[in-house]
């Protein structure tokens, strides 16, 4: 199994050569913290570079979420680039309503990318708005900032209607604090208002398999049970190089399998 192409390569790697070094350099020369997402906004390099990637008529609106992608990448870039590719049984396993990570406690890298099977998850950027299928999500867990209990600031953004081929792509930011003593609370049940927990909303979509992630409290779920199957299921996970056909490279990836 091999991964598809991410936003993370067609939008922000090629931020690797210069403008990620020169947030770097400058975070290092002003003493920010770039782990701290207002802190990071706050470099000039990061508003030149948000002034590069963020298209001329982009809504006002949608500024905000190109600073957290902006944010999301660059913490992806500087830990590494952890990119899971969760196949479909995986996926099937995760999005039940109800799932028991019994007395599991939040275990999770500090920044990743999760990419789920082709159409296989829907979700929307607002309840006005068509579903789109789910490419993935970026995630930054960090224990760096004050938060109650201990706990761990977390930030994930789903990527929307991705395509190679398609010049732009949806956001959908969430952020929350999480104890890692009550994880199971989150991950077990998720709430939706009406029908189970990732059950289908698409119009003929429960004949194709679709899952939809229509509350916070799904998302939240989602990617804690996805943590949890990383901590305990490691015979599970399969290293795999970015491979390539003639001239091309890709992220190297883990497949998430059973």
């Amino acid at each position: 199994m091999s991964s598809r192409l991410t936003p993370y390569e067609l939008i922000l790697e090629p931020l690797e050569d210069t403008a990620f070094p020169a947030i770097r350099a400058e975070a290092e020369q002003r003493g920010s913290d770039t782990r701290r997402r207002d802190q990071f906004l706050l470099l000039g390099a990061v508003g030149a570079t948000l002034k590069d990637i963020v298209p001329d008529d982009a809504p006002a609106e949608s500024i905000d979420e190109y600073g957290e992608l902006l944010y999301q990448g660059y913490q992806f870039w500087t830990f590494g680039r952890r990119l899971y590719v969760l196949t479909e049984p995986v996926t099937e396993r995760l999005t039940q309503p109800v799932f028991d990570v019994g007395t599991w406690q939040l275990a999770a890298p500090p920044s990743c990318y999760l990419q789920f099977p082709y159409q296989r998850l829907w979700a929307r950027v607002s309840a006005e708005s068509p579903f789109e299928p789910v490419d993935g999500c970026f995630v930054v867990v960090d224990d760096t900032e004050p938060v109650p209990q201990g706990g761990a600031h977390t930030r994930t953004q789903l990527v929307l209607g991705f395509r190679a081929d398609r010049p732009g792509l949806s956001l959908v930011s969430y952020r929350t604090d999480l104890n890692p003593h009550s994880s199971a609370q989150y991950a077990n049940t998720p709430w939706r208002e009406e029908g189970p927990a990732f059950s289908n909303a698409i119009a003929g979509g429960e004949l194709k398999g679709y899952r939809t992630l229509a509350t916070t409290s799904e998302l939240e779920a989602l990617v804690l049970r996805i943590f949890f199957y990383l901590d305990t299921h490691t015979r599970a996970l399969v290293p795999e190089e970015g491979s390539t056909a003639e001239g091309e490279t890709r992220l190297a990836h883990v497949i998430v399998g059973e």
